[in-house]
């Protein structure tokens, strides 16, 4: 990074370092106090939701330097995984105006989500994290679809509730998955716009079905998956559930309220 900005004839950058108290959002408000022309944030998706949080409306443009595990915003920005790359996209990349989503008021940049996903991360050891990546959450993913599907009420923007038997919710402001699984493929982070999707609660043989085309097409389709695009968002649920966003598990919840923060952010991809 140094080198970099040295030959582009930027100052020195200054480092801030998260901490277990401080995940970046506390370092960044301190970075802006410099008027920086652009903040890097060097880690996995936690990382990236407390610096984005931290530079949201500001016009400040974030650069990505994926060093985490999951990385789904740096992929779903189609910014590679090598350091030197990202670092070369962040001071020479175009600048990209993406939304936000605000669940519960938490922002988010990538994805979030109650039931399946957020025990999937809860489930998964860091240090198998680190082992294996990506894979090492399948198992938490077995486990959760064996732990049964809850109701759940949903009213999308003005529409009528609608109510749903399912394993789990996840609302994206990106699509894709690790392992390129295509979860959300209308999901746009410059839209304006966040995409739903509702893990439904079908017999085995529905689950074979989405698993066969899903290995066939790396898209989640069939009849497990119920796919809704919204502004605004309410869910109740029947059980108590864990809820998560951008990777990190904030509690558990029976209910959430989700809203799209239109073109909060200013990130740095490849020209």
């Amino acid at each position: 990074m140094s080198r970099t900005a040295r030959d582009r004839g930027w100052d020195e950058p200054r480092w801030f370092e998260t901490t277990r108290d401080d995940a970046g959002t506390g370092v960044t408000a301190l970075a802006l106090r410099g008027h920086p022309r652009l903040v890097l944030a060097c880690g996995g998706d936690g990382t990236v939701n407390a610096v984005a949080t931290g530079l949201a409306h500001t016009g400040v443009a974030m650069g990505i330097v994926p060093i985490g595990t999951g990385n789904l915003v740096a992929r779903n920005l189609g910014i590679g995984s090598g350091a030197r790359d990202a670092v070369t996209s962040a001071f020479d990349g175009a600048d990209r105006r993406i939304d936000m989503g605000l669940l519960d008021e938490r922002p988010f940049v990538g994805m979030g989500g109650i039931g399946l996903d957020a025990e999937m991360v809860r489930d998964t050891s860091p240090r198998m994290k680190r082992l294996l990546g990506w894979p090492a959450y399948l198992p938490a993913v077995l486990k959760g679809l064996r732990s049964g599907a809850g109701r759940v009420a949903v009213r999308v923007d003005d529409g009528p509730w609608l109510t749903r038997r399912v394993l789990g919710a996840v609302v994206g402001n990106v699509g894709a998955l690790q392992g390129g699984v295509s979860l959300l493929p209308e999901a746009d982070p410059a839209d304006g716009l966040l995409d739903l999707a509702l893990l439904r609660d079908v017999r085995a043989r529905g689950w074979l079905v989405t698993a066969g085309r899903l290995i066939g097409s790396r898209r989640v389709d069939g009849p497990a998956v119920e796919r809704f695009r919204f502004r605004r968002l309410e869910l109740r649920s029947s059980r108590t559930k864990p809820f998560e966003v951008d990777g990190e598990v904030c509690g558990t919840t029976r209910s959430l309220k989700v809203e799209v923060d239109p073109g909060a952010l200013v990130v740095k991809v490849p020209a």
